[in-house]
């Protein structure tokens, strides 16, 4: 039987809880440290290009970035970014006119998570 998952102890507004993120990783830190380093050169633009996407009329892919990231955020431990996604997906599907609003918390989730990221893999280097 697995163990519980470890309660967090980041605090009360976490970009990225890591140690939820190596739980979900097998407790595997070289796995979890090579996800954290392919969100940081395959994510690091998501924002932009979701928003290029989308006002370039392109909707369909817009929403395709958006859903596929939902489960990576995820399993690295980026709760509240996932959160801001799932959001921002259902807008697309349901709410247009809410999108912009819901890309700019997306926008300003997903720099805390890069930064937060970024610390996290500095400290591990």
């Amino acid at each position: 039987m697995d163990a519980p998952i470890p309660p967090s102890t980041d605090g009360p507004h976490v970009p990225v809880s890591f140690s939820l993120g190596l739980y979900r990783c097998v407790r595997d830190p070289a796995l979890y440290m090579r996800l954290l380093m392919r969100f940081l050169t395959t994510r690091l633009t998501m924002p932009q290009d979701i928003h290029r996407l989308w006002s370039q009329g392109e909707q369909e892919e817009a929403r395709r970035v958006v859903h596929s990231a939902i489960s990576s955020l995820g399993t690295i431990g980026a709760l509240p970014l996932a959160d801001v996604a799932r959001a921002l997906h259902v807008a697309m599907s349901s709410d247009p006119a809410g999108v912009p609003a819901q890309l700019d918390a997306f926008t300003r989730e997903h720099a805390l998570a890069v930064a937060a990221i970024r610390q996290y893999v500095e400290r591990q280097g």
